[in-house]
């Protein structure tokens, strides 16, 4: 099909086409609908005496709630492996039974739709999930005391008896009795905190709004806060341990900004009575949304030097969006997350192209894009599926919604239709069509198109293009790759997508034409006009990557110089560079030298550097510039082009020296290794040079350092050093860094072989897998086996414990 389109009207002819409506056709999602339950539970009030040191809790939660029904003979309450002391329905004990999943109440006359009633559970519970009782069990007595609880997805249950499932909310209250020397967060407001005889202390938490169960937490520790407000006076609460003062700055740093921003970008002012922000050890995923009060892992609380290597801000705007996005609107059932994380993860992005620039915005984007489109080599989910992955509820999904923007005409469209979005359902609970519903009644615009192509189905669409260039226009043949199988799983029809794509023509002059197409059919056809007198300088299809999409588009090479050079984009720079790979250094040369020496981003600097590494007479000296460079990036990328073993390393000795010493956490551990294979003669001289050097993440030096301190001295007191850092005295990142080290020498002792089995037994599954294959690679070799299985079998397990450690003992 052959189109002629000027920039008006192909918009007119997009926006008169989408009415057409295809076969619709989705994967099957068995988590789509929502969890059935009888009973509308409405407030919550927990109260509970934890007992760390047994790693239990013992409560007494009441629940006011309306049946659903005309009549309900029994109701069941989730709660795992609890021990129940007694069950009181509306004042009155009632019949009730229990298994290891929950709680089924009887009552003696069945509850009817036109009632409130209440019921309250005394109970007492050893959760393994839900809520973690860390360090307690240290025998060195290093580790930091705590208590908190982790409710996503269905885990409160482990430590409430509650209705535990997104799809109904409650106004909760918590109410805490534990040692006044710690601190104590849950949600909502405090409305008291008061100190008993015994020297412990009472502290009560209050919701002003409802909230989903699993949003439901608690948080005890030793702590300092940092008490702020945004410029709008929501009260924000920074907390912090105490020996980390130094770190509280590198780490909130814009934490009043971004929500401030969020007010302003969403429209809507932040729904809860105030925020605040707490570190966890040995916490299992980055960051959790609580509602008023996130939990994050404490490997995020970095001084300055460990902030150039993993910085908070994202994160901590991540979870800050998800206030509006996932606790104030909740996704109905898993099939509907994308409403939470993608929502976080898109305006967490928008936020950091408010602090880092446009460019840094387009690489995230770029990053996400990859990552999707690596998915769909797997399967063809759709972003709306709760099958769909972490690579498309996140990244996907955002990209997606930045996509609705585009469609919508803007920022000002997009902001209106997700202003009434948030509007329309204060504190409920939501689903994917309900924001199709109020995107559409807020632009006028059929959009169940959009929602079939980029939500319910997978995959992305695959453009080849070819230009044909002559002396008064432009030809563009654009064909779409449909996979085989993929039709009716992706696209809009038949496999196929369809999208607005802007088309540009740039001329030497630097003046540029441009047209926006319909690309929907199988070949599509798109004639440019050129602008007469003009030379063609290059061309751009989608500038900006502003689709998801697979493409190739060759071009001559002094295309792609001229596209290197000029293009006003940066992503369409980068991938001039990345396509210039192919091309002889002599004709690239220049382009390359110049985006190394005059490009701000580092993705741009750090390619062609890569490009030009390989120049025998200029390579060298440009790497070592660039491992000088002002840039954490720039400099982590040249260090990437260093062969320790190359011929270029003895030029490179003096900058990669200098380098111990870089404010980088990560370039210090990286050179500390290359140096060492460089010259072991001079690794005594290294070590000695960065003794003292903990790093941040996971004592990423430290660990490093004590491992090649073994190989050069043989001293076995370093190698038991690093012994002790797999033990549960210390967070799991550093056991998990230790772990690896001890691999690469070889070293066993009977203190590691119960390190590793404490570590197996942890709910964190990031630290008990590594620390099961590390037991098992020694427990193959025979000079390890009794000593590990003496130690299994020697042991007094329960019957979880056993199942995981019996292995081990055979």
């Amino acid at each position: 099909m052959k189109r002629i389109f000027g920039p008006l009207l192909g918009v007119l002819l997009f926006l008169d086409s989408i009415a057409q409506t295809p076969q619709r056709n989705y994967l099957d999602d068995p988590h789509l609908p929502m969890h059935e339950h009888s009973l509308n539970f409405t407030q919550l009030r927990l109260e509970i005496w934890p007992q760390p040191a047994e790693g239990k809790v013992v409560g007494k939660v009441t629940h006011i709630f309306k049946p659903l029904r005309p009549e309900v003979d029994s109701f069941f309450l989730d709660g795992v492996l609890m021990d129940v002391k007694s069950v009181v329905l509306n004042g009155r004990p009632v019949r009730f039974t229990v298994d290891s999943a929950g709680i089924t109440v009887v009552p003696g006359t069945p509850l009817s739709w036109d009632t409130e009633d209440s019921v309250t559970v005394e109970y007492s519970a050893t959760p393994r999930h839900g809520l973690y009782f860390i360090g307690w069990n240290d025998p060195h007595g290093l580790s930091r005391k705590q208590i908190w609880s982790q409710g996503e997805a269905t885990d409160n249950r482990w430590w409430i008896p509650m209705y535990d499932e997104p799809n109904d909310k409650v106004i909760s209250e918590m109410i805490v009795h534990f040692d006044s020397t710690y601190q104590v967060l849950s949600n909502g407001s405090l409305v008291s905190a008061a100190g008993n005889a015994d020297g412990t202390k009472t502290w009560h938490y209050r919701m002003s709004h409802p909230q989903a169960p699993y949003l439901i937490m608690l948080g005890i520790g030793k702590y300092a806060v940092k008490d702020t407000h945004s410029a709008s006076g929501v009260p924000m609460h920074l907390y912090y341990y105490p020996d980390w003062k130094n770190r509280v700055e590198p780490t909130y740093v814009h934490s009043e900004d971004m929500m401030d921003f969020f007010e302003r970008e969403i429209g809507v002012k932040f729904p809860w009575e105030g925020y605040s922000v707490i570190p966890v050890q040995d916490y299992m995923y980055g960051a959790m949304e609580n509602t008023t009060a996130t939990i994050y892992g404490d490997f995020y609380m970095s001084d300055r030097r460990g902030a150039l290597d993993r910085s908070f801000v994202s994160v901590n705007a991540h979870e800050l969006a998800h206030q509006w996005f996932g606790d104030a609107v909740t996704a109905r059932s898993d099939a509907h997350g994308w409403l939470q994380e993608s929502f976080a993860t898109y305006y967490s992005q928008l936020f950091d192209r408010e602090v880092y620039g446009e460019d840094y915005f387009q690489w995230e984007r770029r990053g996400t894009a990859g990552a999707a489109i690596e998915a769909s080599e797997h399967n063809l989910y759709g972003v709306a599926n709760s099958e769909s992955g972490t690579a498309r509820v996140y990244g996907k999904g955002a990209f997606v919604l930045d996509m609705l923007k585009y469609v919508l005409g803007g920022r000002e469209a997009y902001n209106k239709a997700v202003r009434h979005y948030l509007l329309s359902h204060p504190y409920s609970n939501v689903d994917t069509h309900q924001f199709l519903v109020d995107v559409e009644e807020s632009s006028g615009m059929d959009l169940q198109w959009f929602w079939d192509e980029w939500l319910n189905r997978g995959g992305e669409p695959e453009y080849q293009v070819e230009l044909e260039d002559h002396p008064d226009q432009s030809s563009l043949i654009v064909t779409q790759v449909v996979p085989p199988g993929a039709g009716g799983l992706t696209g809009y029809k038949d496999g196929l997508f369809r999208m607005p794509v802007v088309v540009e023509l740039h001329y030497k002059d630097h003046s540029v034409s441009r047209g926006t197409f319909t690309i929907e059919h199988a070949t599509e056809i798109i004639e440019l006009p050129k602008t007469p007198g003009a030379t063609l300088a290059y061309v751009l299809f989608d500038p900006g990557s502003r689709i998801l999409k697979r493409i190739s588009f060759p071009k001559a090479p002094e295309m792609l110089l001229a596209q290197a050079s000029d293009a006003p984009e940066m992503l369409d720079r980068y991938d001039a560079l990345v396509a210039l790979r192919g091309v002889p250094l002599s004709q690239k040369s220049a382009v390359l030298v110049n985006a190394f020496r005059h490009e701000h981003f580092f993705s741009l600097r750090t390619e062609a550097l890569a490009q030009l590494a390989a120049d025998p007479s200029s390579g060298v000296g440009l790497i070592g510039e660039a491992l000088r460079d002002t840039d954490v990036a720039v400099r982590k990328g040249a260090l990437d082009l260093v062969d320790a073993h190359g011929p270029s390393i003895a030029a490179l000795l003096p900058s990669l020296t200098a380098m111990l010493h870089d404010s980088s956490y990560a370039i210090v551990e990286t050179v500390l290794s290359k140096l060492a294979e460089a010259r072991p003669s001079g690794l005594k001289g290294w070590l000695a040079a960065t003794a003292g050097v903990d790093g941040v993440l996971g004592r990423n030096v430290q660990v490093r350092w004590l491992e090649l301190a073994y190989l050069a001295y043989g001293k076995k007191a370093y190698a038991d050093e690093l012994v002790s850092l797999t033990s549960s005295s210390y967070e799991f990142r550093a056991r998990i860094n230790a772990m690896a080290a001890l691999r690469r020498i070889d070293y066993f002792s009977k203190a590691l072989a119960g390190d590793l089995v404490d570590a197996i037994l942890n709910p964190n599954t990031r630290l008990s897998g590594p620390a099961g294959d590390l037991l098992a690679y020694f427990y193959a070799q025979d000079r390890c086996r009794r000593v590990i299985g003496d130690y299994v079998r020697g042991g007094r397990w329960k019957g979880w414990q056993w199942s995981l450690l019996s292995r081990f003992a055979e």
